[in-house]
């Protein structure tokens, strides 16, 4: 129940983050006919981008990457805001990781991916469970989609 408690205060803290930004060309929430491939398009392509960042292994790869308000929250309970995720808590991974069940929502500059990846990777020793569920929050900002939260819902060994 706390882990469970812990993931929905920080996604809706993540929300509640996200929405306090001010939008100048917000649309409707409603995604407007023809526009559901487009939408997918540019959520698998930030998607990509973030994880190609993870695989590169190197903080400096996350600079276009990451929004300053970026927060990551695993199912261990552990939560990192940008600085933190940076100087320690990178995951490594071994291999490309693959993504299925890919759902993508979004309004004006946020997008909403939620998926399940299967990947190989550790995060500070700790072996990630190989195929699991995540949620991914991004806005625009000029050209870039940037990362504001990631929720890892992926068990780690003990």
């Amino acid at each position: 129940m706390n882990r469970k408690r812990s993931l929905v205060l920080v996604l809706l803290g993540a929300f509640a983050s996200v929405a306090a930004i001010p939008s100048p060309g917000m649309r409707s929430v409603a995604v407007a006919a023809g526009q559901g491939d487009d939408l997918q398009a540019q959520g698998m392509t930030a998607l990509k981008t973030f994880w190609n960042a993870i695989a590169s292994g190197i903080p400096q790869a996350f600079e276009p990457v990451l929004a300053p308000e970026y927060q990551v929250q695993r199912s261990d309970g552990s939560g990192f805001d940008r600085k933190e995720f940076l100087n320690s808590n990178l995951p490594k991974l071994a291999a490309k990781p693959e993504f299925t069940d890919v759902k993508v929502t979004g309004t004006g500059d946020l997008l909403v991916v939620r998926y399940y990846v299967t990947v190989d990777a550790t995060i500070g020793g700790k072996t990630v469970e190989k195929h699991a569920p995540r949620l991914t929050v991004f806005r625009k900002q000029g050209d870039n989609w940037l990362v504001v939260a990631h929720s890892n819902f992926a068990t780690l060994s003990k």
